[in-house]
């Protein structure tokens, strides 16, 4: 749940997640196998151990016993915290940007407006269109340039919803939903209603080409 809390308040005002994802599966296999053969060798020599008989060698080893119980527990440990890592990452496509998420302990946050993205490449491999994963470049005019997502889960799905809010953008539309949806008594005072524009300008939401002509608009109103 505070996974999940911590990105709802990334959202700003209005703002909706379209769509969520994160890496594949697949990339938690290296790390599942290294554990499962490390698990398997400790097990056998527990089990190895147990059939010695009795001498000071074999007393020596049967009392270390315990201790190679305790042992079993680095893969899981090791694996489970590399499944939580895995898990606390996320990509999101919102109503105004392209959010990723990492970190398990300390956070980091990388997004995207969607109206500052130039381009956008998929690169799938055979096994990749086979298990559904693949590595979606996106390319910014910012001055991050451009953010790879590497195995990205579904990543077509992941992509025609990025083009699509980007489409909606680039026509007004959502922009036009925005202003639908402001309550009438904050579209009566133009002050207010530019100080808002001004945050999502500055969180990416709008352009500063939108921001501008939406200000003219609001103070001709004065």
């Amino acid at each position: 749940m505070g996974m999940l809390k911590y990105v709802e308040n990334l959202l700003g005002k209005n703002e909706q997640i379209l769509w969520r994802a994160r890496q594949h599966w697949i990339v938690l296999s290296a790390n599942f196998v290294i554990n499962l053969f490390i698990f398997v060798v400790i097990w056998v020599l527990y089990a190895a151990i147990g059939g010695l008989g009795p001498g000071s060698v074999g007393d020596f080893l049967l009392n270390s016993r315990a201790f190679i119980l305790v042992l079993l527990l680095i893969p899981i440990v090791w694996f489970g915290w590399e499944f939580l890592q895995w898990w606390a990452e996320e990509y999101l496509v919102t109503t105004h940007r392209v959010v990723q998420t990492e970190g398990l302990v300390n956070k980091h946050t990388k997004d995207s407006a969607l109206e500052k993205i130039n381009d956008i490449t998929l690169n799938q491999s055979v096994l990749g269109r086979v298990l559904n994963y693949g590595d979606l470049e996106i390319i910014t005019g910012s001055d991050v340039g451009t953010n790879i997502l590497r195995r990205l889960a579904q990543p077509v799905e992941f992509k025609k919803t990025l083009l699509e809010q980007k489409a909606k953008l680039s026509d007004g539309e959502d922009l036009g939903h925005r202003k639908a949806t402001t309550p009438a008594s904050e579209e009566e005072d133009p002050l207010k209603r530019i100080a808002e524009l001004d945050d999502l300008r500055k969180k990416g939401a709008i352009s500063e080409v939108e921001y501008q002509q939406a200000k003219a608009k609001l103070l001709s109103k004065l």
